[in-house]
C-alpha cells in the first residue's frame, strides 16, 4: 500500500502552498529552453517527457561536437505536478539518513514512488527546444533571431531557461547571451532561469566528501563572474534507474522546476526585439540608400517649387513642411508614451531561500526538529507591482511586507522538512519607464511650442493665397521618408515584423528594386510607391 498522506517524508519534499498561476489552468504554459550545443537542452526536454510519463514521447538527441537539434521545435506536454518519496518494499518511508547512506541504497533496498495528493496541480506545458548558440561560428545572432522569431508564433511566454553543464564554468559566452536577451526581451531577462545538467549524485558526494556544496560552488561561481542574481535549478536528467535515491532526487528537481515555472506571470512576445546580425545590415544599407535618394530627389523637387514662388507663399510652404515634420515627430512620440503606459508587467528578478534539513546536524548535533525560519529581502530601483511566489520542502511562507520599492518576507519549514521557496518580483510598464515616460512628455511640450510657432508663422503668410497643394505634400514626403531611414538605421526591430521582413533578410544579399520597393511597403505603402 503506498503510504498515507500526511506521512512525514524527510527523504522527499513537500509542498503546502502552492501558489496557482494567474492565468489559470486552462492556458498552455510556455518554456523557451536555451543554450549551447552538447549542454542538455534536448536531454532536459526527453526527461520532462518521463516526468510527465509520456512513454511514446521522441527526440533527437546530439553527439560528439555537434547538435543534433537544427530547428525550433515544440513539445506540448499535459504534466501533473507530483512529488517523490523513498520507501522500502514494504511501501514504508525510508527514515531520514545522511546523503551519503541515501546515495547508497539500490533497487533492492528502496524504490522512489509517487506521493499521492487528491488535489495535485496539473497543467499544460509547452517546451521550445532550440539550437545550440555555437553550432556555427559568429551565428549567434542568426540563431537567436530564428528563435525568438518562431516566439512570435506564440502569444506570451511564462519562462526562458538557460541550459548549462555543471561541467562548464559561465564566461564570456554566458553574457554574450545575457547581453543579447537584456536588448531583445527586457521584460523576462531578470527572470531567467538557469539549469545546471548532468548534477549527478556522484558528483554531489565527491564535493561532500571535501567537506564542499557543489551547488552554493555553481552558483556563487555564477554570480561573481556575471554579478547577476537569477534563479538555479540542479538537475540530471539521465539518473541511474537502479540507484533509487538518484533517481528521486532527480525528479523531485524536476517537481521544483515545474512548480516555480506554473508561479510565473505570462509575459506577452509582442515586446520582443530582434537584434540584427552583420547580414540584416548589409541588407538595410541598400534599402537605407535607396530612401537617401528617394529624400535628395523629393527635396530637390521642393525646392525648386519653392524657388519659382512668390516671397510669401515660399514663406507659406516652408512653414507648411515644417508644420508636418513636427506634426509626425509628435504623432511619434505620443505613440511611444501610449506604449511605455499600457505595456506589460516587467520581471524585475526572483530571490530565493534553500535549505537542506540535516539528520545529524540539524537533529543528533543540535537537538533542532527543523530548520527554523528565515528572512529575506528584496530591494529594486523601481516600484514593485505584484509578487508572485512558490515553495515545495515542506516549507510555507509566513509574513510578508511590500512598501514600494523594497519587500521582505520570511520562510519557515515542518518537522524534517528542507527550506525552499522562490518569489519572483514584477513591476509594470509605466513605473519601470517612469523617468523615460517624463522625458519624452518634456519632448512633446517643446516640440508643440514650435509647432505654434511655425503654425503663426503660416497664418502671417496665408495672404499670399493657398499655397501649392503638390508642394506641400512634397514636404510631408520628404519628413515621412526622413524618419522611416531613422527606424531602418536602428540595430533592432520588433518581432511583429518578422514574418513579413523574414524572406528579405534570409534570401537577398543584394536586394533587386523590386525587393527594395516591396520591403519599404511593409512600413509604408506609400512611401513605396514613390521608389
Amino acid at each position: 500500500m503506498a503510504p498515507p498522506e500526511d506521512t512525514d517524508l524527510s527523504a522527499g519534499p513537500v509542498s503546502e502552498n502552492i501558489v496557482p498561476p494567474s492565468y489559470g489552468e486552462a492556458c498552455t504554459i510556455n518554456v523557451l529552453i536555451t543554450g549551447e550545443c552538447q549542454q542538455g537542452k534536448s536531454t532536459l526536454i526527453r526527461h520532462l517527457a518521463r516526468y510527465a510519463d509520456l512513454p511514446n514521447f521522441s527526440i533527437g538527441i546530439g553527439s560528439g561536437n555537434k547538435a543534433y537539434t537544427m530547428e525550433v521545435g515544440n513539445y506540448d506536454m499535459p504534466v501533473t505536478l507530483r512529488r517523490y518519496q523513498l520507501v522500502d518494499f514494504n511501501n514504508q518511508p525510508i527514515p531520514p539518513r545522511e546523503y551519503s547512506d541515501l546515495a547508497e541504497l539500490d533497487d533492492f533496498e528502496a524504490k522512489a514512488v509517487e506521493v499521492r495528493e487528491p488535489n495535485a496541480p496539473k497543467f499544460m506545458f509547452r517546451f521550445i527546444d532550440t539550437p545550440g548558440l555555437d553550432d556555427t561560428a559568429g551565428e549567434d545572432f542568426s540563431i537567436m533571431n530564428r528563435i525568438l522569431g518562431r516566439a512570435c508564433d506564440l502569444k506570451y511566454i511564462n519562462a526562458l531557461i538557460y541550459v548549462r553543464s555543471v561541467d562548464q564554468p559561465f564566461g564570456s559566452s554566458f553574457k554574450k547571451f545575457f547581453r543579447y536577451i537584456q536588448r531583445s526581451m527586457p521584460n523576462l531577462c531578470n527572470g531567467l532561469i538557469v539549469v545546471h545538467s548532468f548534477f549527478t549524485v556522484d558528483r554531489v558526494e565527491e564535493f561532500l566528501n571535501e567537506n564542499k556544496l557543489l551547488e552554493e560552488i555553481r552558483r556563487k561561481g555564477f554570480e561573481a563572474s556575471t554579478q547577476l542574481e537569477l534563479q538555479h535549478f540542479f538537475m540530471d536528467n539521465s539518473p541511474d534507474p537502479t540507484a533509487p535515491f538518484a533517481v528521486m532526487q532527480s525528479l523531485n528537481e524536476t517537481y521544483r522546476l515545474l512548480l516555480h515555472i506554473s508561479s510565473q506571470i505570462p509575459l506577452p512576445v509582442k515586446n520582443i526585439n530582434l537584434i540584427k546580425t552583420d547580414a540584416m545590415r548589409s541588407v538595410d544599407i541598400h534599402i537605407i540608400n535607396a530612401l537617401k535618394n528617394l529624400a535628395r530627389r523629393l527635396e530637390k523637387e521642393w525646392k525648386l517649387g519653392q524657388n519659382t514662388a512668390e516671397t510669401l507663399k515660399a514663406n507659406a510652404m516652408s512653414a507648411q513642411r515644417e508644420i508636418s515634420r513636427l506634426r509626425n515627430r509628435v504623432h511619434m512620440k505620443k505613440e511611444k508614451i501610449a506604449e511605455l503606459k499600457t505595456g506589460d508587467e516587467i520581471l524585475l528578478g526572483t530571490k530565493s531561500c534553500v535549505e537542506r534539513y540535516s539528520f545529524v546536524g540539524d537533529l543528533l548535533f543540535q537537538g533542532n526538529l527543523n530548520v527554523g525560519s528565515r528572512p529575506l529581502e528584496y530591494d529594486s530601483d523601481y516600484i514593485i507591482s505584484s509578487v508572485q511566489k512558490s515553495c515545495s520542502g515542506g516549507s510555507k511562507w509566513l509574513d510578508e511586507d511590500l512598501r514600494g520599492t523594497s519587500w521582505r518576507g520570511k520562510i519557515t519549514a515542518n518537522l524534517f522538512r528542507d527550506i525552499d521557496g522562490t518569489a519572483t518580483f514584477y513591476t509594470t510598464s509605466e513605473l519601470k519607464h517612469k523617468k523615460e515616460i517624463e522625458t519624452l512628455e518634456a519632448a512633446v511640450l517643446e516640440l508643440q511650442d514650435m509647432l505654434a510657432t511655425q503654425e503663426e508663422n503660416l497664418a502671417r503668410n496665408t495672404d499670399a493665397g493657398s499655397s501649392d497643394s503638390r508642394l506641400a505634400q512634397l514636404g510631408d514626403n520628404v519628413a515621412k521618408v526622413e524618419e522611416l531611414t531613422e527606424i531602418i538605421e536602428r540595430d533592432s526591430f520588433n518581432v511583429a515584423l518578422w514574418p513579413l521582413l523574414r524572406g528579405f533578410y534570409t534570401q537577398h544579399t543584394v536586394p533587386t528594386f523590386e525587393n527594395i520597393k516591396e520591403f519599404v511597403q511593409v512600413y509604408d505603402m506609400n512611401i513605396s510607391k514613390l521608389l
